[in-house]
C-alpha cells in the first residue's frame, strides 16, 4: 500500500483483523505535521493540527471530528501501545485535519493526500482493411510496458496510480477484438487479438506523451466485399446509457471462511467457484467487462469489496453467499438488497453475521438522530429502486434453478452493501447447512446453473433499464466503434 502526497511517497503496511485492514496511525500522520496525544489509560487517542481535531477510541467505531460523530466501518484499535484504524477511514480523518484533499483508492491501493498529480491515460482506435491501431496518449511522460502473449497484448503503466476513464471497447474486422482497461496495481491495459492478426508494431512518442501499437492483419476480403461490409448494418449496439461493467463479490475468503456445510464445504470456496463462472458467462454471452473482488482464497474486507466497485465505476454490484441456519431443513434462494431496517428478524440475524450495518452508538446525548442519518447517508439511496428490480429479475430466475423454492426478495442492513454508487444486491444462492443443498452447491453442475440464472436475471434487468439501438459506422478509415 502507498501514501501519496505532493512532497512524498511512502509504503505502508497494513494489518488484518478479522474482515477489517488497518492501518498504525503514526505511519499515517509521519511527516504531515500532525499531533498525536495518546491516552492509553483512557482508551483515546487526539489527533489535531491548527484548529482541528480528531477523537478516537479503543474498540470503538467512531470519531468525532471536529465535534461532529463519523462512523467507521470498523473498531480503532489500540495494540501495544500503538493506534491501528481502518484503512478506508484514514482519508476521512486527514481530509478535515489538513484541509486538503484525501482519498483512499481501493482498486490501486494507494492513499492519496493533497493534490497530487495523477496522470490521466486515454485511450483511442481506428480501424482499416489491414491494420487496427491502439492509441493510449497520457497526459506527462509515463513509462508505459508492452507485453505480448498467446492471444493477448498487454500494456502495463509503471505509476503508483493514473486516472483512466475508458473501460471497454469491441473492435470489428478480426483483427483485435477488444481493449480492456484491467486496472490494479500495475494499471493494466488488455488488448485482445483476433483471427486475423499477424504481427504487431509499437511506437511510443513524446509530443504528445502517447503509445501506438499498430496490429497489422492478415489479408481480408477482396475490395468489393469489405466495401459492402463497412456499409452493412451492424448488430445493434449499446447506447453511452448502457450496462456495460459488473463487479461480482464472492462472500468470504481467506481466514474469513463464512459458513460451513455438515460435510465440511465452505462458503468462501463455493462462492468463489460460482462467482468465477458467472464472470465467464457474462463476458461471452452478453458482453460485459467484469471483475471480481477476489480471485482466489484471500482476505477482503467488507468496505474494500464496494470500494473495488465504486473505483471501476461498475453499473452493477452483486455479492454472492451461501446462507446458514440453524433449522437443518431450511432450503431455497434469497436475494436481498440494501436497507437500514431488515424486512424481518430472520434477514437481520442473517446480515448480522454477513457484517451488519452496527447499531447507532450514542455516546452524546441526542446524538442518536444524527448518527441514523449518516448511517443512512452512507447507504445507496438514490439506487434502491434499481437494486430492488435487479434482485426481483434475479430470484425469479434462481428460484427456478430450484424448482420455484425462493424465498423472495428482502432487505436487510449487510454492511457490504453499504456505499455502492449503483444498484447492488446480495445472493443468498442456497443453505450450505442443508446437506442437500449443501451437495448441491459444491456440484459443478448445479453452480453452473446458479450462473447461469444470474445471466438470465441481469439480461433481463439491462433489457429493460438499458434498450439497444442500432447504429451504422461510417466508411472508411474510421474511429473504431
Amino acid at each position: 500500500m502507498v501514501l501519496l502526497t505532493e512532497g512524498q511517497r511512502r509504503e505502508l503496511l497494513p494489518v488484518a483483523r478479522g474482515d477489517a485492514e488497518l492501518l498504525a496511525l503514526d505511519q499515517v500522520v509521519a511527516g504531515l505535521g500532525i499531533s498525536v496525544t495518546s491516552d492509553v489509560a483512557g482508551g483515546a487517542v487526539t489527533l489535531s493540527r491548527l484548529k482541528h481535531e480528531v477523537n478516537l477510541y479503543n474498540r470503538k467505531s467512531l470519531a468525532a471530528v471536529d465535534g461532529d460523530l463519523r462512523l467507521l466501518s470498523s473498531p480503532v484499535l489500540l495494540e501495544d501501545g500503538r493506534w491501528l484504524v481502518p484503512v478506508d477511514a484514514v482519508p476521512r480523518l486527514l481530509g478535515p485535519l489538513l484541509d486538503r484533499r484525501a482519498e483512499w483508492r481501493a482498486a490501486s491501493r494507494v492513499l492519496l493526500v493533497g493534490n497530487v498529480k495523477v496522470p490521466r491515460v486515454a485511450v483511442a482506435t481506428y480501424l482499416s482493411a489491414d491494420v487496427a491501431r491502439v492509441v493510449f496518449e497520457a497526459s506527462e511522460k509515463v513509462p508505459f510496458r508492452v507485453e505480448q502473449e498467446a492471444g493477448r497484448v498487454n500494456v502495463t503503466v509503471a505509476r503508483d496510480l493514473v486516472d483512466v476513464s475508458f473501460q471497454q471497447q469491441r473492435l470489428t474486422g478480426g483483427i483485435v477484438d477488444s481493449v480492456q482497461f484491467l486496472g490494479g496495481k500495475d494499471s493494466l491495459f488488455a488488448v485482445t487479438l483476433g483471427r486475423r492478426f499477424k504481427e504487431l508494431k509499437a511506437v511510443e512518442q513524446d509530443s504528445p506523451p502517447r503509445l501506438v501499437l499498430d496490429f497489422q492483419g492478415l489479408p481480408g476480403p477482396a475490395p468489393a466485399e469489405a466495401a459492402a461490409a463497412v456499409d452493412a448494418p451492424r448488430a445493434p449496439a449499446l447506447t453511452d446509457a448502457a450496462l456495460r461493467t459488473v463487479v461480482i463479490d464472492p462472500g468470504h475468503g481467506g481466514a474469513e471462511t463464512g459458513a460451513q456445510g455438515p460435510g465440511g464445504a465452505f462458503e468462501k470456496d463455493v462462492t468463489l467457484q460460482i462467482a468465477r463462472k458467472l464472470r465467464a458467462m457474462l463476458v461471452n454471452s452478453l458482453g460485459l467487462q467484469v471483475f471480481l473482488t477476489r480471485d482466489r482464497d484471500e482476505d477482503v474486507d467488507l468496505d474494500t469489496r464496494t470500494a473495488v466497485a465504486n473505483n471501476y465505476k461498475a453499473d452493477l454490484f452483486i455479492s454472492i453467499h451461501a446462507n446458514a441456519s440453524r433449522a437443518r431443513a431450511a432450503a431455497g434462494t434469497e436475494v436481498y438488497f440494501l436497507s437500514y431496517q431488515a424486512s424481518d428478524e430472520e434477514s437481520r440475524r442473517l446480515a448480522q453475521a454477513e457484517g451488519a450495518i452496527a447499531p447507532p452508538v450514542n455516546p452524546v446525548a441526542g446524538a442518536a438522530p444524527d448518527l441514523a442519518l449518516i448511517l443512512w447517508d452512507m447507504a445507496q439511496a438514490e439506487h434502491l429502486e434499481e437494486s430492488s428490480s435487479l434482485a426481483s429479475r434475479i430470484q425469479e430466475e434462481v428460484a427456478v434453478v430450484r424448482g420455484s423454492e425462493g424465498r423472495g426478495v428482502k432487505q436487510a442492513p449487510f454492511r457490504v452493501l453499504v456505499g455502492a454508487a449503483m444498484p447492488a444486491v446480495l445472493v443468498e444462492v442456497a443453505f450450505i447447512s442443508n446437506p442437500d443443498e449443501e451437495k448441491l452447491l459444491t456440484s459443478d453442475a448445479f453452480q453452473t446453473k446458479v450462473a447461469a440464472a444470474l445471466v438470465r436475471g441481469i439480461a433481463r434487468y439491462r433489457q429493460a433499464r438499458f434498450p439497444v439501438t442500432a447504429e451504422r459506422p461510417p466508411a472508411g478509415v474510421r474511429p473504431a466503434p
